[in-house]
C-alpha cells in the first residue's frame, strides 16, 4: 500500500489596505501550530513562513493612526483553510479583517 500525502494549506497573508501600518496575530486552531505575530505597513502585505495543515481560527490587527491604537474587528471562524485576508477601514477609526475572495490584482508599474 502507498504511503498517504498530506498536503498543506497556502500561506496566511494579509494585505493592509488602510493607510496606517498595523500588528496583530494569527491564531490557528491546534495547539500543535505557532500562532504568527505580525506587522503590514500601509498598502503592503505580510506573509507567513510556513502553516501546514493548520486551520486559521482568529487573525486580530491593531491599526497604528495619529489618533492613538486602535483594534480593528477580528476575523473569527471555527477553524478555515482560507489564506487571503485584509484590514479595511470601515469608517471614521473603524477598521476590520475580512477574507479575501480571489487573489488581490496589483497594478503593474512600467
Amino acid at each position: 500500500m502507498g504511503t498517504r500525502r498530506v498536503q498543506s494549506y497556502p500561506l496566511v497573508r494579509i494585505y493592509n489596505s488602510t493607510p496606517y501600518n498595523a500588528f496583530g496575530k494569527v491564531e490557528y486552531v491546534s495547539f500543535f501550530c505557532s500562532d504568527d505575530n505580525y506587522v503590514v505597513q500601509r498598502d503592503e502585505s505580510w506573509q507567513a513562513s510556513s502553516r501546514g495543515v493548520c486551520l486559521v481560527k482568529r487573525i486580530t490587527a491593531t491599526v497604528r493612526t495619529p489618533y492613538g491604537n486602535i483594534e480593528a474587528e477580528p476575523y473569527t471562524s471555527s477553524g478555515t483553510s482560507y489564506s487571503q485576508f485584509a484590514i479595511i477601514q470601515v469608517g471614521p477609526n473603524q477598521f476590520k479583517i475580512t477574507r479575501v475572495v480571489g487573489t488581490p490584482r496589483r497594478r503593474c508599474r512600467k
